[in-house]
């Protein structure tokens, strides 16, 4: 609903009708609009991130971080609306200070998230030794926050191959060498 209409057309009436609820059983799970928006913003996060964990068993390093990053960029479909909804509440939040605090706090789960794969493949041999993790981790984000403010503003101007290689040249830049960007690369593209 938040893609479709904007998130001003979120309104407790227009999400209970999309519930095919009454206002008053919103009312008994949720406070306010912002409490409903922050749930899905938050549960929205989740499926993400239970994806990433799904797509990752079994790989380490550069490989699952790879795989991660993947699932985060806008790719196809599913990942451009997720893309819009996340777009759709930064200036939500920028008013709000609880949505701008639950924004912060998934900023970091997130970058937790990126900064451990890079501290296993640091582990493992596979990032240059003058790699810096604050600056790697910031880059990912960058790289997630920018891809997809540009695909939900200009959807035809980065093609999901064109992310796909920013991707892999920002890898390889961390790499200890070729081989374990070329390894990570390895890993599949998943449409999701």
């Amino acid at each position: 609903m938040i893609a479709r209409d904007g998130i001003t057309g979120a309104t407790i009436r227009a999400i209970a009708k999309e519930a095919n609820c009454s206002r008053g059983i919103l009312g008994h799970y949720f406070a306010d609009k912002e409490d409903i928006l922050g749930s899905a913003l938050v549960l929205s996060h989740r499926r993400v991130g239970a994806r990433m964990a799904a797509a990752t068993a079994g790989r380490s390093g550069l490989a699952a971080l790879r795989i991660v990053m993947l699932e985060a960029l806008p790719l196809d479909e599913r990942r451009d609306l997720e893309a819009q909804i996340e777009i759709s509440f930064w200036g939500r939040a920028l008013g709000n200070a609880e949505l701008r605090e639950l924004q912060h706090s998934e900023f970091d789960r997130l970058c937790g998230r990126l900064r451990s794969h890079l501290e296993e493949a640091a582990e493992l041999g596979e990032l240059r030794a003058d790699c810096d993790l604050g600056v790697a981790t910031h880059q990912l984000v960058v790289l997630i926050d920018g891809l997809s403010a540009e695909r939900v503003l200009y959807p035809d101007r980065v093609t999901a191959g064109r992310q796909v290689q920013m991707l892999d040249a920002l890898l390889a830049s961390f790499a200890t060498q070729p081989a374990a960007a070329e390894a990570a690369q390895a890993s599949p593209a998943r449409p999701g």
